[in-house]
């Protein structure tokens, strides 16, 4: 009997049985596989997009191009221009030795620093950002697998030095760092804006996915700074600071009807576009950041108080003791004796006697009350960054003494800038103007800002000229300034900052350094100042110009007022002004556009 295994029916049965099986069994793996990838690709196909997307796109956040800074007449006095910054994937790179070799010596890096770069294991590496466009060219030309290029933007100041102590500067990521590009950082950075860019497996941003079209939001900022005063400024400073052979130097001009700040000068100076070659000390803005004891300069607000308070006429003369007068228990001196001054006398003279006889015709409480009516002990809220208040001293803490020395311009401090600030009230016909070094801030658009408003609605930032307030009477400031005449004309303190063809009203300074170390003023350091108004009879400009520790001499006819006669010399002549066309000096100043 033969076996079944061996029947041929037998064995055609089950071989179709066997390939039956299969065939379902394949069959059912297609099914479930066809059901997963309906399930995947269908019904969880929004799903796992988005989950591709968050891998391989994020969103993040890109500063627009910065906003420009301008003078008065719309010249450029910083700007962003686009440059290239170099990366790397090392990965793609074919002889990282080669590479190495080639482009070190042009992006100035040591070559096995570099090396060592480009053969890390990340996917991306930036190797120098914002590169001159010579250099970034030379790179391209070699066209070596691996290395590509980025656009951003640098902050270019097109003046160098010009300015550089007010303008400030950015650090390579265009943010604000001193001066106005700190102050103004949001304003000019604008809106910071979300896009969409493409990652890598590190979770890097691949550089060439940035887009470079997004939306203007950021705001340009018009200065009342005159570029072509500011030049004048900055030589007239540095040949002064130099020649008096002085440490260091600041100096201001106002309109004296606005408040604008045409030019703001220190030295030394620094360039912005090279910042880190420069001392951090170049950096400090003294104009505005410094308190220093005003010395004689002070006398005039002195003056002013007692006149408007009609303690004194002009005609009235004081007894100036010789040159020595004791007073609540200390010796005061004058430079020189004297006997009787009258009022204009005692200006053009300088007695520091005198004026302490004048100071404390005034009560405490008067006088601290003209003090603080200059605005002194407050900032001058002028826009610009780290404005000093100075320090007045209490009225409960005052002594006879203080009384004393305040009235000549000791025991007192303020910044240039809030002494020019209230010396201009002078100038101005007994009013108060802000001063200010931004005229408006300006869209893409060329919509005029004149003021911002904070998350709460309220004014956060304010530009241009404010409504003038009266402190004293028009009177008061006419005859001072008539005074004030004498000071640059023979027998005054000045006559080095008399301009031919032109009264100038002025008033030196000189007031000593107190050493911390011995808690006496020094008799070897000094600070010299000289304050003047032009044409006096109707000042269009207010100057005040410091000399910091001048050894040639201490005083500020000397020193300081040689700069303040080129200043205002070179300023005339650039807008062609001759000494009788008073007018047209005027028209010319208030209308830059004609200069």
């Amino acid at each position: 009997m033969k076996s079944r295994t061996h029947n041929p029916k037998f064995s055609l049965y089950t071989f179709n049985l066997r390939v039956l099986s299969v065939v379902v069994v394949i069959a059912s793996c297609l099914v479930v596989l066809l059901g997963r990838m309906f399930y995947l690709q269908i019904l969880q196909a929004e799903y796992f997009s988005e989950r591709a997307r968050h891998q391989q796109q994020s969103r993040i956040t890109l500063e627009p191009r910065r906003g420009t800074i301008t003078d008065r007449q719309g010249r450029r006095l910083a700007v962003s221009v686009p440059v290239q910054s170099l990366y790397a994937r090392p990965q793609n790179i074919e002889s990282p030795y080669t590479v190495a070799t080639r482009i070190a010596p042009l992006l100035d890096i040591n070559r096995d620093k570099l090396l060592k770069t480009l053969r890390t294991k990340r996917s991306f590496v930036w190797l120098k950002r914002q590169l001159p466009p010579e250099i970034a060219q030379k790179i391209k030309a070699m066209d070596f697998k691996g290395l590509d290029f980025v656009e951003e933007y640098r902050r270019v100041y097109p003046n160098g030095e010009m300015a550089g102590a007010l303008l400030g500067f950015t650090g390579v990521d265009s943010q604000g760092l001193e001066g106005l590009e700190y102050q103004y950082q949001n304003l000019m950075a604008g809106e910071p804006e979300e896009v969409v860019v493409e990652r890598d497996g590190t979770r890097r941003v691949i550089p060439h996915t940035l887009p470079h079209d997004l939306k203007a939001q950021r705001h340009s900022i018009q200065l009342t700074l005159d570029n072509t005063i500011q030049h004048y400024t900055e030589a007239a400073l540095k040949r002064g600071v130099e020649t008096s052979r002085a440490d260091r130097g600041v100096a201001i001009v106002m309109h004296s009807h606005t408040g604008a700040v045409l030019s703001m000068a220190t030295y030394p100076q620094f360039d912005p576009n090279r910042y880190t070659d420069f001392d951090r000390s170049t950096f400090l803005n003294r104009a505005v950041t410094v308190g220093y004891e005003p010395g004689s300069t002070f006398k005039i607000l002195t003056i002013a108080a007692a006149l408007e308070e009609k303690l004194i006429t002009p005609e009235q003369e004081f007894f100036c003791e010789n040159g020595t007068y004791r007073f609540a228990g200390e010796d005061f001196h004058d430079t020189s004796p004297h006997e009787n001054l009258n009022i204009e006398q005692i200006i053009q003279k300088s007695s520091n006697i005198c004026a302490i006889k004048i100071g404390t015709l005034l009560s405490p409480e008067k006088f601290y009350e003209y003090i603080r009516r200059f605005r002194f002990g407050s900032r001058p809220e002028s826009g610009l960054s780290g404005e000093a208040i100075g320090r007045v001293l209490p009225l409960q803490r005052w002594t006879r003494v203080d009384h004393a020395s305040i009235s000549f311009g000791h025991g007192i401090l303020v910044s240039p800038l809030q002494l020019i600030s209230a010396l201009n009230v002078i100038a101005a016909d007994g009013k108060w103007f802000h001063p200010h070094i931004v005229d408006h801030a300006f869209s893409e658009e060329g919509e005029i800002i004149l003021e911002t408003l904070d998350e709460e609605g309220k004014i956060s930032q304010k530009f241009g000229a404010y409504d003038p307030k009266q402190l004293i009477s028009a009177e008061t400031t006419q005859i001072l300034r008539k005074m004030m005449i004498s000071v640059t004309q023979e027998g005054g303190t000045a006559v080095e900052a008399a301009i031919p063809g032109y009264n100038v009203a002025g008033k030196t300074g000189t007031s000593q350094v107190f050493d911390e170390k011995t808690g006496r003023y020094s008799n070897r350091k000094h600070i010299a100042f000289f304050n003047g108004y032009v044409p006096a009879e109707q000042p269009l400009l207010t100057v005040l110009v410091v000399i910091e520790h001048p050894r040639s001499s201490p005083y500020g006819g000397k020193v300081a007022g040689p700069v303040f006669k080129e200043i205002v010399s070179r300023t005339f002549l650039h807008n062609d002004i001759l000494p009788e066309l008073k007018k047209e000096v005027a028209e010319v100043l208030d209308n830059p556009e004609q200069g």
